[in-house]
């Protein structure tokens, strides 16, 4: 069975520089109805990482493109998301293992 490439996005930061991230998963909140993005980072600096940090975000959807939204930082002190977003990404890693 072949599998589709994940979908690439290149990001910039605050001082220009351009980052690549994989989409590792999309997930729609049944508590928030937010969607929320995990995006791993790509490249030759994490191709032989052991580990690699996923970066979460919510999605603010402004359109009707598969890439019309903004990538709004979830809220640290915002424990109820989080914890939930860890529980999915455990379960679903696990399935996917």
């Amino acid at each position: 069975m072949q599998q589709n490439e994940p979908t690439r996005y290149v990001i910039p930061d605050g001082e220009g520089n351009d980052f690549e991230f994989a989409e590792r998963l999309r997930y729609e909140s049944p508590r928030s109805n937010k969607t929320y993005i995990f995006l791993e980072p790509i490249g030759a600096d994490y191709d032989e990482a052991e580990e690699v940090d996923i970066f979460v975000y919510e999605l603010d959807e402004y359109g009707d493109g598969d890439n019309d939204f903004n990538l709004v930082p979830i809220a640290e002190d915002d424990a109820e998301t989080w914890d939930e977003i860890e529980e999915v990404f455990n379960t679903l890693e696990d399935e996917l293992d």
